[in-house]
């Protein structure tokens, strides 16, 4: 008895593993709860002045603000850790934006793992150092940057349909997935 007890969960480890939640909460905070560092870096990279919404945002184990923002017809979410600090930038892309190294590695993976899938948003993640992000920005240098795709999507089996997550490296190579759990305020229609 003791060896299917063992074994079950042995089973259930590895599939919690595999199967990771996104429970996402963002909430709108004021400019002046922001710490001046980040303020401040945004200020730099962004050179000309533009109209951003901040955000508080946890997923109950990491917390970040979060500054949204539109430059070049293109929303960008930029991360700060709760000190300032610049963690990522991610910019809103569409799917003929996907660098052709990283398309063919991410449709195949779709492909294989899915009887239909649909995608619902399209992010190029880049992260480094503070002085490399603001040159992204400012000068479009992407150096010594590292760079994936954060995808939400529809994957569909046989035996359902998930809304998903998943962040692709540059290859197009699957990092990490997690289901998405919308709360019941996103799932109501008026």
């Amino acid at each position: 008895m003791t060896y299917y007890l063992r074994l079950l969960f042995i089973i259930f480890s590895v599939t919690y593993g595999v199967a990771q939640e996104k429970n996402e909460i963002e909430k709108r905070v004021k400019k002046d709860e922001i710490p001046k560092q980040a303020k401040e870096w945004l200020k730099d990279a962004f050179e000309q002045k533009r109209r951003t919404k901040w955000y508080y945002q946890t997923d109950g184990v990491k917390e970040v603000y979060e500054a949204k923002l539109k430059q070049n017809k293109h929303l960008h979410s930029v991360e700060f850790d709760l000190k300032g600090n610049v963690e990522n930038i991610e910019i809103k892309i569409k799917e003929n934006e996907i660098r052709e190294e990283a398309y063919q590695g991410i449709f195949d993976y779709f492909k294989s793992n899915y009887t239909r899938y649909s995608l619902k948003k399209i992010q190029i993640q880049y992260t480094g150092e503070a002085d490399d992000l603001e040159d992204l920005i400012d000068e479009d240098e992407i150096e010594n940057l590292v760079i994936n795709y954060e995808i939400e999507y529809y994957g569909k089996t046989d035996k359902n349909n998930t809304l998903w997550e998943g962040l692709f490296d540059a290859n197009g190579k699957l990092i990490e997935k997690r289901s998405v759990k919308l709360k019941l305020t996103d799932n109501l229609d008026y």
